[in-house]
């Protein structure tokens, strides 16, 4: 279980100033491009796994992904 929460419009933002596409990083990550529009929009938060993978494919820290003063 994930000890932080994902901030979905974070994700967005940073992936698309990195010129990802939700394809390119749900292929990087082994999911659907559903499971990374769900994370975006707050639908619904990455598993452990999911959020290792995003957080590689888009070369980012917990800080630039996770709400702020977050860890449940």
């Amino acid at each position: 279980m994930l000890s932080l929460k994902v901030d979905g419009r974070k994700v967005r933002r940073l992936r698309e100033g990195r010129g990802k596409s939700v394809v390119a990083v749900a292929e990087a990550a082994g999911c659907s491009k559903w499971a990374i529009y769900n994370v975006e929009r707050g639908r619904n938060q990455p598993s452990a796994r999911l959020y290792a993978a995003i957080k590689k494919e888009l070369k980012a820290s917990d800080k630039d992904l996770s709400v702020e003063g977050s860890s449940r």
